[in-house]
């Protein structure tokens, strides 16, 4: 009984270190409050909590070299990303056209105040609303 245990213990260890990477706007945007962006991520990393998935945002890593290094290894290598689009940020969209390209899984969610893009308007989005509320 307590090998099995075991078993599980160390199975549910295996799943946490799959990685859903967080592609989001981090800058202030005349648009939206001084901590939006704050509360989004805290949103977000709360519900990939949830999951069998360890949230990270894809510019974090504990290797030290060059940002942009980073941002694209992680978004290679990330298991699943999730992809804000709301205020279409130009790195946010260049960061989701990596992911694309390289066709792996993403999930893109937007507020209800952006629009879609043409480019990316033909896949699923799930909208928020901008009030966060």
């Amino acid at each position: 009984m307590a090998k099995e245990n075991t078993n599980a213990s160390e199975q549910k260890e295996q799943i946490k270190d799959k990685r859903c990477g967080i592609v989001m706007p981090i800058s202030p945007h005349p648009d939206y409050g001084h901590e939006h962006w704050k509360d989004v991520l805290s949103i977000i990393t709360e519900a990939i909590n949830e999951t069998q998935f360890k949230p990270n945002l894809v510019s974090d890593d504990e290797a030290i070299g060059l940002i942009h290094e980073r941002i694209v290894t992680n978004i290679y290598n990330n298991e699943m990303v999730v992809c804000d689009v709301s205020s279409k940020n130009p790195n946010v969209m260049f960061e989701l056209g990596l992911r694309l390209a390289f066709d792996k899984p993403v999930i893109i969610i937007k507020d209800d105040k952006t629009s879609y893009t043409f480019d990316t308007g033909v896949i699923e989005h799930i909208s928020y609303p901008s009030s966060l509320r």
